[in-house]
Formats: structure tokens, C-alpha cells, sequence
């Protein structure tokens, strides 16, 4: 079923303005937090919270302290400071859920393909063939992406942190992914989440028209329906609001791509490839992940997949 083309009706909308205008989901999804959450009912006259004003009633001067951050210091302004508890570090997994360990890393010998050259051929793929990947190849690149590196203990042995491939400020770890497989050896077609501490997936339900969906979701985009598998990652910024307060947001979507950065350079080290996409209708990729698009939404995608022959590829742009 195709979206719902936002119009100018929907200009006090945000989620449906910012569709509209093609914001970008992840800045769009920030700056719904940012202070353009979907509006309700008009407060009650004493109330005293300034209302809720949808984006193109906000100067581009005010939106921009989102990069800028505070001129003040913000260190005693955080909801950890107000002595409020520390959110959940980690989504729980339905308990219908069937869980898949990924083969390990270590054993694979992928990724070997030296850096310089990585940096140097990482291009925006965007035509796939019809070859999946291998599950070995899935397990190296979510591992790569938000894969745990290493476990900080005390004295006693028990576990202090773990800490993950992609740098997260403060190690709060806002990012959730979701891989939305179509085509991958040993996967049932359908939609996953990453479990990094046991680097397992979660089958959230098996779909084979999920292709489909995806394009669709991303306004027609070919590549999200022909990737072997799209990374869609979604934000909790409680968990870094906690701790950063109000310049958390512009942290997660920095920690976004440093995710995706390294998912570039990894799925580039074993012949494949990737593509950032930030065009997609945020309430259907929302909806796709069971997800409130509130306290928790979609931030970024990456398409991935064995590239086409150079031959075949028509949508190329620098």
C-alpha cells in the first residue's frame, strides 16, 4: 500500500512536516525530541511549559544549537545529577522470540584486507546482485558495526562494562539494530534485532514480503528492497539523556554514524557493500520495528549486499 503524501495541511504535524519537506529520519527523529514531539491537547492555562511549535515556526539560528551545543556548563543539569535512576541499558527480547548465536568473529578470518586500502575503495554501493550473504559475513559486519570488543571487570571478576566496535559517549549505547534480512544463508527472511552482549539475533517475526515493505517505507528507494540486508538503527536517548542531559541528541546521531562509518569499511573489506540511507517515512519504519516513535524510534539505515557488476549499475551519483 503506498504512504500518505504529507501536505500542507499537515504542517502542524511534525512528523508528517518533516516527511514533507524529506528531513532526514535521523534529524528528523532527534528533533522531535528536540521539542516538536507530536502535540496534544492544549495545556491548561496555569500551565506554565511553553507550547509545542512545529518546525517551520523555529528559526534556523535556534535549530542550529542542536551542532552547537550549550555555551554554559551543563554538567549539573542531567537527569543523573537530579538523582533520577538510570534508565534500561538493553531492549528485553520478546519471549517468543527464537535466538540465533552468530558464528564467532575471531574464527572467520574476514576483515583482513588492510586499512589504507579499505579507506581508500569505501564507496556508497547501491546496486546489489541476487548472491546473499553468507551468515559468517552477517555476524562480521553487525559485530563490526555495534559488535562488544571488550569487558571491563573488577577485582573480583564480575562484570564492570562492556564496551562495543563504535565509540558511544560515555559508553551509554543509545543504539538499538534491527536487520531486516532478505537475503542471507541460514536466514528465514524476516526481521531481527542484534543482541551484542551474546552477539545473537532475536527473530521478531519471519516476513518474505519484507522487501517490499522497506522499499516502500523508504518512498519507492530500489536498494531497500534488492540489499541482501538493511541495518536499521533506532535510538533510546534516555539512556544518554540520563547522563548528557540536553546535548545528548546531537551525541547519538554523531554515534549513528560512527556505527555506519564502520560498517562502510567492513562490509567494503569482504567484497561487499553498503549504503547510508536516511530517505524513509518515519511512522512506517517505526511501525515496521514495533517501536513508540517517541521514547524509542528509527535513526539510520544502511543498505548491504554483494554490489552488481559495474556494468549494470545505473545509480551512480558522487
Amino acid at each position: 500500500m503506498p504512504l500518505p503524501a504529507p501536505g500542507v495541511g499537515d504542517l502542524h504535524n511534525p512528523a508528517a512536516f518533516m516527511s514533507a519537506q524529506r528531513i532526514p529520519g535521523a534529524l528528523a527523529g532527534v528533533l522531535l525530541l528536540a521539542g516538536c514531539d507530536e502535540p496534544g491537547p492544549p495545556p491548561p492555562a496555569t500551565d506554565s511549559r511553553p507550547a509545542v511549535r512545529p518546525l517551520n515556526e523555529i528559526p534556523l539560528e535556534q535549530l542550529r544549537l542542536f551542532l552547537r551545543g550549550h555555551p554554559d556548563d551543563w554538567r549539573h543539569d542531567t537527569p543523573r545529577t537530579a538523582g533520577k535512576p538510570e534508565p534500561p541499558a538493553a531492549l528485553p527480547t520478546p519471549p517468543d522470540s527464537a535466538l540465533l548465536d552468530l558464528p564467532p568473529v575471531a574464527e572467520s578470518g574476514l576483515g583482513k584486507l588492510p586499512l589504507r586500502e579499505t579507506i581508500a575503495s569505501r564507496r556508497s554501493r547501491r546496486e546489489f546482485s541476487s548472491e546473499p550473504l553468507a551468515l559468517g559475513e552477517l555476524s562480521f559486519l553487525v559485530w563490526a558495526a555495534q559488535g562488544v570488543t571488550h569487558t571491563e571487570r573488577d577485582a573480583a571478576g564480575g562484570m564492570v562494562r562492556q564496551l562495543r566496535s563504535a565509540p558511544s559517549a560515555g559508553a551509554r549505547y543509545p543504539l538499538e539494530t534491527f536487520l531486516a534480512v532478505h537475503r542471507v544463508e541460514g536466514l528465514t527472511p524476516g526481521l531481527y534485532h542484534y543482541r551484542p552482549p551474546a552477539h545473537q539475533l532475536a527473530l521478531l517475526r519471519k516476513d518474505p514480503g519484507l522487501s517490499g515493505e522497506m522499499q516502500t517505507a523508504c518512498y519507492g528507494n530500489p536498494m531497500a528492497g534488492e540489499a541482501a540486508v538493511v541495518f536499521i538503527w533506532s535510538a533510546v536517548p534516555a539512556r544518554t539523556e540520563w547522563k548528557y542531559g540536553y546535548l545528548a541528541h546531537r551525541m547519538i546521531a554523531m554515534e549513528a554514524g560512527h556505527a555506519c562509518q564502520n560498517l562502510y569499511l567492513a562490509a567494503e573489506s569482504i567484497n561487499a557493500g553498503a549504503c547510508a540511507l536516511l530517505g524513509y517515512h518515519q511512522p512506517a519504519l517505526d511501525s515496521l520495528l514495533g517501536v513508540d516513535g517517541n521514547s524509542h524510534f528509527t535513526l539510520y539505515l544502511a543498505c548491504v549486499g554483494k554490489p552488481a557488476p559495474p556494468a549494470n549499475h545505473t545509480r551512480w551519483r558522487p
